[in-house]
């Protein structure tokens, strides 16, 4: 006998419509509505909600309550009672939804990967797009029945506090809007290769990493930023004082003075980041064998974070303020867009970089092969290189290079203090040649005939990183006393304050040299390709 209560005649009607409308939807309802999980998800909602008024019972406002020794004491009003309780469901909703959403999709599609069962998915007629929002309205379907269920005791503790409805609504549509971003960024998690290696046979890896990071990072943020910014009037019905909004600019246009300003600014980027997520989803999930994105999606992506994160740089109180305190935060802001833009281009080096046989596709069907129809020049190789996806990556991350530095720059240029704007230049100059020199190497490694080539990458690149700071500090090499060589390892920040000219130009010439030889070994490897394939 089957448990599931979607069996009932009454429930034939409206199964065939959303099976007609998304297969997929259908296909998660049957799986996740059986009557234990339906028990289980209703139960937990229930019980916290009644653990919840069972403590607060003993909070009830009296005129002859006293604050017990062992306890709490009374609320001073019912309006004081009903708003702890508010602000205790305010703040758990985010971190259940996104937590339970995360580690739900990213499990539940690894896992389908693991089987083999995601292959035929795969080939079903319906649209990417399609099948993808089954799976964000279905997989997490008994975490939206907790929250639902937790709606109307959340509505009553906002009227009963005195908290405007206009909050509560853009508390669930913000709510929304993140966790579709996150759940999106969790699908694209599980596609990934690598992530399917499983604890116990069960357990997705991937789902307790990012399940781990949305806990300490995503869902903290979430409340934070909007407390700030968006729900600035109304901090005091989630932190119990009145925070005054932080006075942010992004390209010298206040997001945070008006209301209606912070919330366009924050469900606009909300919207943009979903859409590319979305766009890497659809190239992803019917060809998984391709880079993470195009190299044209590349140069849009890093513009569009570089033109966010420069944003919040340009403050007309910098502008006016020519006072240390003003340049030294200029330079934490600078340091901030450096480790950004670190972690940026080290996913955009493994998202474009082309395996091995790609690039031998491409040198045998490529710019590289010459035919009458297709005659080999520099001006097609060069198209090529910056177009094609199973080209060489090197000249994208150049690309990539100019659109995020060449901004910076000019912001950088605009700086009062001469000084300042050279250590500056040092770190942009150095950074440049750092990211440039590790694409050369993934490409370069990617393109041997080795098992399991991206582990080799991660290794080779986590020891180009951290290895030399450890053994320069295991054998006494101070950055006071060697800056050249820190410098030439990449580690700008520590030297740029006592570096001398003559280090700078070794440093940076040995680099550029080593970039040169890279270069020349990458071409040898790609004409012997060549050579063979002809």
């Amino acid at each position: 006998m089957n448990n599931s209560p979607s069996n009932s005649p009454q429930a034939i009607s409206w199964l065939d419509h959303i099976g007609n409308w998304n297969p997929q939807l259908l296909r998660e309802i049957r799986g996740k509505l059986k009557l234990r999980n339906l028990i289980v998800a209703i139960g937990l909602s229930l019980l916290f909600q009644i653990l919840l008024l069972l403590f607060y019972s003993q909070r009830i406002p009296n005129e002859d309550c006293y604050a017990q020794l062992r306890g709490f004491g009374c609320a001073a009003s019912w309006q004081v009672w009903w708003l702890e309780q508010f602000r205790i469901i305010t703040w758990t909703e985010p971190f259940i939804l996104f937590l339970s959403g995360v580690y739900s999709l990213v499990a539940d599609l690894s896992l389908e990967d693991y089987k083999g069962t995601l292959n035929f998915i795969r080939i079903s007629p319906r649209s990417s797009i399609n099948i993808l929002m089954g799976k964000i309205m279905g997989v997490p379907l008994l975490a939206y029945i907790c929250m639902g269920l937790s709606i109307p005791y959340h509505l009553t503790a906002a009227i009963g506090a005195g908290v405007p409805i206009a909050f509560l609504c853009s508390f669930y549509v913000l709510m929304i809007g993140t966790a579709f971003l996150l759940f999106s960024a969790a699908l694209l998690l599980a596609l990934l290769s690598g992530w399917q290696a499983k604890f116990g046979g069960q357990v997705s890896a991937g789902a307790l990493l990012f399940s781990f990071v949305t806990f300490i990072w995503f869902a903290p943020a979430f409340m934070w930023w909007n407390i700030f910014t968006t729900w600035s009037p109304f901090s005091k019905f989630l932190v119990g004082g009145r925070i005054n909004p932080i006075q942010a600019e992004w390209w010298y246009l206040s997001i945070t003075s008006n209301v209606w300003t912070s919330h366009v600014f924050t469900i606009v980027n909300l919207v943009i980041l979903s859409l590319a997520i979305w766009r890497i989803l659809e190239r992803r999930f019917h060809n998984p064998n391709a880079t993470l994105v195009s190299k044209g999606q590349s140069y849009v992506v890093t513009t569009y974070l570089q033109i966010v994160m420069l944003g919040f740089c340009m403050q007309s109180s910098f502008t006016a303020a020519k006072s240390t305190n003003s340049l030294e935060i200029q330079l934490i802001l600078l340091l901030m867009i450096y480790i950004a833009n670190l972690f940026l281009f080290l996913t955009a080096i493994a998202a474009l970089t082309p395996q091995r046989q790609a690039l031998l596709d491409w040198v045998r069907f490529g710019a590289l092969s010459t035919t009458e129809e297709h005659p080999s020049s520099f001006r097609y190789i060069l198209r090529d290189l910056i177009w094609s996806d199973k080209s060489p990556a090197p000249i994208a991350i150049v690309l990539n290079l100019v659109f995020t530095q060449l901004p910076i720059l000019i912001w950088v240029n605009s700086w009062v203090d001469s000084s300042m704007r050279g250590k500056a230049m040092i770190v942009l100059a150095s950074f440049t040649i750092s990211i440039l020199l590790v694409a050369l190497i993934a490409q370069l490694v990617l393109f041997l005939k080795t098992r399991n080539p991206s582990a080799w990458v991660t290794g080779i690149i986590s020891a180009l990183i951290f290895l030399p700071v450890l053994i320069m500090l295991s054998l006494s090499i101070s950055p006071d006393r060697y800056a050249g060589l820190w410098l030439f390892f990449g580690y700008p920040w520590l030297v740029v304050s006592n570096i001398q000219l003559s280090d700078i130009i070794l440093a940076f010439t040995g680099q550029i040299s080593v970039i040169i030889a890279l270069t020349l070994q990458l071409i040898y490897q790609l004409q012997r390709a060549k050579m063979r394939e002809t």
